[in-house]
């Protein structure tokens, strides 16, 4: 162990994430995307490579933390269910809760399937299939919603506070 932690910061659109301040001094905020079929094990890919990508964050890591160390902190940080997850590959909490979201709020159908016709966002549209675009008041899921890890490495023996 390379005393890396990691924890959650957030989840969800961009706009409503507020940030996190000492980002690049004693840690770093490492970023993923997620979609409807994002794995656990997707997001800790992109976690890991954004801290390698991210100089702004990660600017002050010492150069002795290898992506290993980040995974392993990752990993470490996760409940034993979502251990489980990410070694079995499992559809990410985040990715289920986008699955929720994306329906029509009149009828409950998911966007982009066959809507009722009696639906009276289909009626007032004059449409029988809703798409993304055409759901944009009912739901701003326009954006790619992010997940943001932060990696401390104020602990590890090599790091030299700024």
């Amino acid at each position: 162990m390379s005393n890396i932690t990691a924890s959650y910061q957030y989840s969800g659109l961009p706009d409503y994430w507020y940030g996190a301040g000492g980002r690049g001094e004693r840690g770093g905020c490492a970023f993923a995307y997620y979609g409807r079929n994002t794995t656990l094990h997707d997001l800790v890919d992109q976690w890991v490579d954004d801290a390698w990508q991210n100089e702004h964050d990660f600017a002050g890591c010492p150069e002795e933390v290898s992506s290993d160390d980040i995974r392993e902190a990752i990993v470490d940080s996760f409940t034993e269910a979502g251990r489980a997850d990410y070694a079995s590959h499992a559809i990410c909490e985040f990715s289920l809760d986008i699955e929720d979201e994306r329906v029509c709020r009149e009828c409950e159908e998911p966007i982009g399937d066959l809507h009722d016709e009696d639906c009276a966002y289909v009626i007032e549209q004059g449409m029988y299939e809703v798409e993304d675009d055409d759901c944009e008041d009912d739901n701003d899921m326009m954006e790619s919603p992010i997940a943001i890890m932060w990696i401390d490495w104020s602990d590890h023996p090599d790091y030299v506070e700024v």
